[in-house]
């Protein structure tokens, strides 16, 4: 085994995707520059949420954040916390030229190999696949997702038809 395989590590996570949604139009409007210092702010906003329940972020891309908690749990309240305080916050931005920004979300709970500062697995798939379907201010998740959280959370999820 050499040095870069002993920083593998393979352990349970929950990965959470967040995406700006209505940064595409807005940087076809506004042009570069200003539209960037909007979705920057949007970036800020979750990066300080996914602190506040001990997430890192392990990447942003563009207009999305990428995220890990060590429990679906954590993860969970994060994504609360963005819809119910953060999406607010952000819904309280004006509308830039018109056009408004809000945060889709997408998580899921599972196996996943830690390599220095990154995550990769089918764990990552999955929750980058629950992003992509959820809507402006929706979080969408998987039901494996929601058998790890604790009754009181499991509660406050609906289940939706098959993908």
């Amino acid at each position: 085994m050499n040095a870069k395989e002993s920083t593998k590590v393979e352990r349970n996570l929950c990965v959470l995707f967040a995406d700006v949604s209505g940064s595409t139009r807005l940087y076809e409007k506004l042009g570069d520059k200003e539209a960037l210092h909007a979705v920057e702010r949007c970036i800020n906003r979750m990066t300080r949420a996914t602190e506040q329940f001990k997430g890192r972020v392990i990447k942003t891309i563009g207009d999305e954040v990428m995220a890990v908690f060590d429990s679906a749990e954590a993860g969970m309240d994060a994504v609360l916390v963005y819809q119910e305080t953060y999406n607010e916050k952000v819904d309280d931005l004006p509308p830039v030229r018109g056009i408004k920004l809000s945060i889709r979300i997408g998580f899921h709970f599972g196996p996943a190999i830690e390599d220095a500062k990154d995550v990769f697995g089918d764990t990552v798939n999955t929750a980058a696949r629950m992003a992509g379907l959820a809507k402006a201010g929706q979080i969408i998740t998987t039901a494996d997702s929601v058998a790890a959280l604790p009754a009181l959370l499991q509660q406050s999820t609906r289940e939706i038809d098959a993908l």
